[in-house]
């Protein structure tokens, strides 16, 4: 999965694709690369942001929509919390919901359970772990295992991300990623995004940040993750071809 932000703020590379001709090539370089799903993100979910108004979102978000239509082979994801942007995301041809904050936000799990498009839910933001939480990946799964059965989605519909970096210290990130068991036995595809994150610097502080990133995404693979989503899809290529 590739990470496209449309934001003046994200953490790593706020502003940089704001002009939906940058955001235009960017799309299709990262499909050029291999990615499979491309992920569009027009709110910053880095820590301490701010939630932004739905105009603003669209703002962002449509005319990159608009100017991708007919141009992908691949489906894209439209990561937001809120309806009315959903709603008009997958009007303008998005496929996936990503929603940091697993379907809690107002009208959307009304939404949801109208459609039959995939939704990825994540943990971190609807619900945050104690510091003191020793077993992360276990709370986790039961956490997403009874957000699923409350929603009442069906199961083929469904992805989760244990949301690293998201109401998690860097140790718990640690065991998390080390341990993915948990959550691949929920019998879910699971995504792993630590792309750019705390976490990478973290445990290789003097590394490149997009090789270290994709060192630790193939070694979530490796540990049964099934969507990997990066801001830069190069290096995971290059370890796939050299079989690491």
């Amino acid at each position: 999965m590739g990470i496209l932000n449309l934001t003046p703020d994200s953490f790593s590379d706020g502003g940089k694709f704001l002009d939906p001709g940058a955001a235009e090539e960017q799309a299709l370089r990262l499909v050029a690369d291999g990615a499979q799903i491309l992920d569009l993100g027009a709110e910053s979910t880095r820590p301490g942001h701010e939630l932004v108004s739905e105009e603003a979102e669209l703002r962002r978000l449509l005319p990159v929509l608009d100017r991708l239509a007919g141009k992908l082979k691949i489906p894209i994801s439209v990561d937001t919390s809120k309806v009315a942007v959903a709603r008009a995301a997958f009007d303008r041809g998005a496929s996936i919901l990503n929603d940091v904050a697993a379907l809690s936000r107002p009208g959307m799990a009304d939404f949801a359970r109208a459609a039959a498009f995939p939704v990825i839910l994540m943990h971190g933001v609807a619900h945050v772990l104690p510091e003191d939480d020793a077993r992360p990946a276990e709370t986790v799964a039961a956490w997403l295992a009874a957000r699923i059965a409350e929603l009442g989605l069906a199961k083929e519909r469904v992805a989760v991300d244990p949301g690293i970096g998201f109401g998690t210290t860097r140790l718990q990130d640690a065991a998390i990623l080390d341990h993915l068991a948990p959550l691949v036995a929920l019998g879910f595809p699971v995504l792993i995004g630590l792309s750019r994150k705390r976490i990478v610097r973290h445990l290789h502080p003097d590394a490149d940040r997009d090789l270290a990133s994709a060192q630790m995404a193939l070694q979530a693979w490796k540990n049964g993750a099934s969507i990997l989503r990066l801001h830069e899809l190069r290096p995971i290529n290059r370890f796939l071809a050299d079989g690491e």
